[in-house]
C-alpha cells in the first residue's frame, strides 16, 4: 500500500503560521486597519489595556485612539454606536468581552438595525 499523498502543509516550502486564537484575531484586525482607515474597534478596555485577552494589544498605540476605542461599560451603547457609525460608512468592530452580555447588544441589531430601512422611508437600505 502506497503512502498517502503529502498535503500541502507537509511540503517544505510551505510556511504555517501557529497563532494561538487571539493573536489571529489581533492580526486580522491589524490588517483590516491598515487596509482601511475607517475601520474602528471599540469596547470595554480595547485601547490602553488591549482587552481583557489581549486581542486588542497595541493597536490603539499604533492607531490612535480616534481609531480604537475605550468605551464605557454599556454593550447596548457600544453596539448602537457601531450601528451609527455603520451608517456613516464606519467599519465597526466591537469587542463584547463575555457572551452573557451579547443580549442587550444583540437588541440594537433587532430593534434598530433591522428597522433602519422601514423608518428612513427607504432612503437608508443597508449601513454598508
Amino acid at each position: 500500500m502506497a503512502a498517502p499523498a503529502a498535503s500541502p502543509v507537509d511540503t517544505p516550502d510551505t510556511k504555517v503560521a501557529n497563532l494561538t486564537i487571539g493573536k489571529a484575531l489581533n492580526e486580522a484586525l491589524r490588517a483590516s486597519m491598515e487596509a482601511d482607515p475607517k475601520v474602528i474597534v471599540m469596547g470595554e478596555d480595547v485601547g490602553k489595556l488591549g482587552g481583557v485577552f489581549r486581542v486588542t494589544d497595541g493597536l490603539q498605540k499604533d492607531f490612535g485612539e480616534h481609531r480604537v476605542l475605550d468605551t464605557p461599560l454599556a454593550e447596548s451603547g457600544i453596539v448602537g454606536t457601531a450601528v451609527g457609525l455603520a451608517v456613516r460608512g464606519f467599519r465597526p468592530v466591537c469587542e463584547i468581552q463575555f457572551e452573557g452580555f451579547i443580549f442587550p447588544a444583540f437588541d440594537q441589531i433587532s430593534s434598530q438595525l433591522a428597522k433602519l430601512r422601514y423608518r428612513s422611508q427607504g432612503r437608508l437600505k443597508r449601513p454598508w
